[in-house]
Formats: C-alpha cells, structure tokens, sequence
C-alpha cells in the first residue's frame, strides 16, 4: 500500500539499493574506499590492489616484509576499519 506522506530521501534510496540489489556491491566498495582513508599515505605506498569476497578483505602488498607486518596486525587493521564503516562488514583481512 503506497502513502503519499513525504519519505526521506535517504530512506527511499536505502529501499531502491535493496530492490535492486546492489547493496553488496556499495559495501564492497565502501570497505576498499574506508581501507585508503585508515591505512594513511605510508600503507597505500606500498599497497597494489584491495577487493572484497564474501566479507573478506584482501589487500595485495608490493613488499613481503610489509606484507608481514600488516599480517600480524590483522587484527588491529580489521578493528579500525570496522570502526570507519560504523559496522562489521569486514570478516577478515588477508595481505597477499
């Protein structure tokens, strides 16, 4: 049943996304944008590529000591960009 009350906008978009089912790929996008604004200048100097598969979020490293060093504070860089997005739409961070 339609109403002709006024809807917000951002209400009727969250409806539109979901009909058509691009909400996946918003986040997805979301999740690699959020990734440049946390990992900062120094990391994105030394990062290739970084996509997302079914909640996990991979980054490709140029360097195997960089990559070695994010791998061990997976845990740390899933936290704060979890914390960016303003939700867990990241379920692991793999560095390759």
């Amino acid at each position: 049943m339609s109403s002709n009350r006024p809807q917000r906008l951002g209400d009727v978009l969250d409806t539109v996304i979901d009909d058509l089912g691009l909400r996946s790929k918003i986040d997805e996008a979301r999740v690699v944008e959020a990734w440049e604004a946390v990992a900062g200048p120094q990391v994105n100097g030394v990062t290739e590529n970084a996509w997302v598969d079914d909640g996990r979020f991979f980054v490709q490293v140029r360097s195997a000591a960089w990559r070695q060093e994010l791998q061990m504070q997976r845990g740390h860089w899933k936290d704060r960009l979890n914390d960016e997005l303003g939700g867990s739409l990241v379920e692991e961070i793999i560095f390759r």
